[in-house]
């Protein structure tokens, strides 16, 4: 893959292993929990999360966390400083598991 972002619409040939990746192996934990009785289905977390993992179905009155945070969560906890409701508890990965930025 051309690694040249020349134009805006460029950015979207990209994925986010391009940019960073987790040790093969390595175990996170479960490093964010999701308290759904808690929510109150604000959908703030769906706003600020860059990688989509959160998404509120049209049918729902809560928010829903993607089984696959784990792999493609950039650890920024946006969405712990948005909840209000305390739904979201977030903490840093155990040691060696976070993500690694590639380029940057």
């Amino acid at each position: 893959m051309d690694n040249q972002i020349t134009k805006p619409e460029d950015f979207f040939k990209f994925k986010i292993k391009d940019f960073a990746f987790r040790v093969e192996g390595a175990d996170p934990g479960d490093f964010i929990t999701y308290t759904e009785s808690k929510c109150n289905g604000c959908g703030e977390c769906v706003l600020v999360c860059t990688v989509n993992l959160w998404s509120m179905p049209k049918d729902a009155k809560k928010a829903k966390l993607s089984s696959k945070y784990k792999d493609v969560c950039m650890e920024c906890a946006a969405c712990y400083a948005v909840c209000d409701k305390d739904a979201i508890d977030f903490r840093y990965p155990n040691g060696g598991a976070g993500i690694i930025i590639k380029h940057g």
